[in-house]
């Protein structure tokens, strides 16, 4: 039984048998509501075992090591994307004192009478039919969100949710204020981190480096000038930041497949 978003899905799962060692990527956040058996989780030299008293948080992007102990196994599972999280901290005004990274790839929550209660709503929401089931399940993972934060385990939380906040706060300064005539290193500074720790973390926010992503934004304008600007095509090279006409042209034309000098010529 599933009801789904497009970035959003909750779903009962039952497995009938052991379930030997097999490799996962967790390519989103998940949350497990263990309802019957053990599951066993292996981080590297981390083995993490969560059964019915438990709650798992496993956060995105990793890979880890699962097996199944008992002969059934019954959970619930809630998988949902980072945006989902900045949009709860959004609507509700959340504040940090601290911005801090979340550096575990999980956290385990002991049920209370209030999860079981939360957990209780939802199978039988999952059984039940409803017109408005797309509101219902971004209403209950807001109001497991609210039970986390009220838990024993609210600090984790609230240091996974800011960690969520600092990435995306670091992806829209940078290409709100990106200049195009400067440097993309010289938000290292901005951030207060060494350029190495800089370029680190680009990476893994854009999937690409620095470098690439400048150079891209640079043709990018540059080819909007020349198709809309008189500027000649020196011109162009300065105003998007290139120093070196040469170069400027063998990237624009590894790019577009054709030279600047044709785009301008094309627009005459």
């Amino acid at each position: 039984m599933e009801k789904s978003l497009s970035n959003l899905s909750i779903c009962k799962y039952i497995q009938y048998k052991e379930q030997q060692k097999r490799e996962v990527f967790i390519s989103s956040n998940i949350l497990i509501f263990v309802i019957k058996g053990t599951k066993v989780l292996h981080f590297g030299d981390e083995k993490i075992i969560v059964n019915s008293n438990d709650v798992l948080f496993l956060k995105s992007g990793n890979y880890v090591m699962s097996e199944v102990l008992d002969e059934y196994f019954e959970s619930i599972l809630f998988t949902y994307d980072d945006a989902i999280l900045l949009d709860f901290i959004k609507k509700y005004n959340l504040d940090f004192e601290e911005i801090l990274s979340f550096d575990n790839n999980y956290f385990k929550i002991k049920k209370t009478p209030i999860f079981e209660i939360f957990q209780s709503s939802v199978l039988n929401y999952l059984t039940a039919n409803s017109s408005n089931k797309e509101s219902i399940i971004r209403l209950k993972l807001e109001e497991l969100f609210f039970n986390i934060l009220e838990s024993d385990s609210k600090e984790y939380f609230k240091i996974f949710l800011s960690s969520i906040y600092n990435e995306y706060f670091f992806k829209i300064k940078i290409e709100k204020e990106f200049d195009f005539e400067k440097n993309i290193l010289f938000f290292a500074k901005e951030f207060n981190m060494t350029d190495l720790a800089f370029r680190n973390k680009f990476k893994t926010i854009f999937s690409t480096t620095p470098k690439k992503w400048q150079n891209e934004k640079r043709l990018e304008k540059a080819k909007l000038l020349l198709e809309i600007t008189n500027d000649n095509v020196t011109e162009v090279c300065f105003k998007c930041g290139f120093e070196n006409i040469s170069w400027f042209i063998q990237l624009f034309k590894n790019r577009y497949k054709v030279t600047p000098k044709q785009i301008k010529n094309n627009k005459n």
